[in-house]
Formats: structure tokens, C-alpha cells, sequence
């Protein structure tokens, strides 16, 4: 018991010496508290305080890190990065957006006039699908007739039943290009739609990970 008090005392002896002489430096050695005018060469690395003349803390200098520590450090460092460009440039894209549509019903509109135009052009299409389609069986039909009177079919006949055969493949191939773009736009239109609706409750920039859909207002049907 002595000899605990003896070192405790020394202890706090030499930790008022060195006070008083200015900064000082008080780490851990084995669970026990030590303060000195120095900090040894194979402890710093584990960490120390900075204390002034009065024995306040001015500087606390953390442990180093393990070489696990530090690339799960960056690892994470590198991941906020990305997240804060991401967020950057959503935020961006949502500023651009909110200039064009203020409500879901605005895209609505603009997604109906959009599809009406298309829906016409398909239309128009298949009518003319339908006057080749006639125009070709009167070729086929004039070519027919000719060869059962025994006579040759006139080149010219030749070529316009082609023509009418690629026109219509053309026209066949015009429509499912207005389909497949029927159906971009419905897509397009539906993720602006959806964007609105989270831009409605959450600020411009969300990334959608952090987006709640119940929280969402309900669709219209």
C-alpha cells in the first residue's frame, strides 16, 4: 500500500514539475495514467493528450488507425463523395424539371398531346396500309389476267407490284416504330411523373434510396 502511495505521488510530482515548465503529455501505459514532458517513440502511436501549464486539454491526438481502419475509412470516404455528386447532379435535373412541370397533371397533358400526335401518325399509317393493300391486289389482279391470256406481264406492272409490296412493308414497319415509341413515352412520361410526386415531399436532390413511397401523395387513376 506504501509503495502504491510512493508512486502516486512521484507520479503527480513529476506531472507538476513538468506543468509548470509548459505543455505536457498524458497518455496510457498498461491502464494506468501517465503524464510527462514527452511522449516515448512506441506509445504515440496509441494516442495521447496535449495538456497546457494549467493541466487544460489543448490538443487530443487519436490513435493511429490500422491498415484495415484505413481503407474501410476511405472505402466510406469515397462512397459519401459519390453520394454528394449524385446528389449534385439530381439536384440539377430536378431544379431542370421543376422548370417544365409544376404538378402531375401537367406531364398528364403533355403526355396526352405527345401520344395524340403519335396515335395519329399511326393512323394515318394504316390508312395507307390499307389504299397500297387495294392498289396492290388491282395490280396482282391486272398482272393475273394478263398471263391468262398468254401474255407476258409488262415490266412497269412488275415493278409497281413491288412497289406497293415494299411501300406497305415500309408503312408495317413505320407502326411498330410509332408502337415501340408510344411505349418509350408512356415510360418516360411515367418516371417524370414519379419524380414529381417524391419532389412534392421530399427536396429537390433526394436520391431515390432515401425516398419512402408511402409517404408519397396517391396516384390519379
Amino acid at each position: 500500500m506504501f509503495r502504491r502511495l510512493l508512486v502516486g505521488a512521484t507520479l503527480s510530482a513529476l506531472a507538476c514539475a513538468s506543468l509548470a515548465a509548459g505543455n505536457v503529455y498524458r497518455f496510457n501505459v498498461d491502464g494506468q495514467v501517465v503524464i510527462k514532458d514527452s511522449v516515448p517513440a512506441d506509445l504515440a502511436p496509441l494516442g495521447y493528450d496535449v495538456l497546457n501549464s494549467r493541466g487544460m486539454l489543448v490538443k487530443r491526438v487519436p490513435r493511429e488507425l490500422t491498415p484495415e481502419e484505413i481503407a474501410e475509412r476511405d472505402r466510406l470516404k469515397a462512397e459519401q463523395e459519390a453520394r454528394n455528386v449524385r446528389i449534385e447532379q439530381r439536384k440539377q435535373k430536378d431544379k431542370d424539371l421543376m422548370r417544365i412541370y409544376s404538378t402531375v397533371a401537367d406531364v398528364d397533358r403533355a403526355l396526352h398531346r405527345k401520344s395524340e400526335e403519335v396515335i395519329t401518325q399511326k393512323d394515318l399509317q394504316a390508312r395507307r396500309i390499307t389504299d397500297l393493300t387495294e392498289k396492290l391486289e388491282q395490280a396482282q389482279q391486272a398482272a393475273a389476267n394478263t398471263e391468262r391470256r398468254g401474255a407476258a406481264v409488262p415490266e412497269s406492272l412488275v415493278d409497281e407490284i413491288r412497289h406497293y409490296q415494299s411501300a406497305i412493308q415500309g408503312a408495317e414497319v413505320a407502326i411498330r416504330e410509332l408502337e415501340e415509341k408510344l411505349e418509350t413515352l408512356n415510360h418516360d412520361y411515367g418516371v417524370i411523373r414519379q419524380r414529381l410526386r417524391v419532389l412534392s415531399v421530399y427536396p429537390a436532390g433526394t436520391l431515390p434510396e432515401d425516398v419512402d413511397n408511402s409517404r408519397l401523395p396517391a396516384l390519379n387513376p
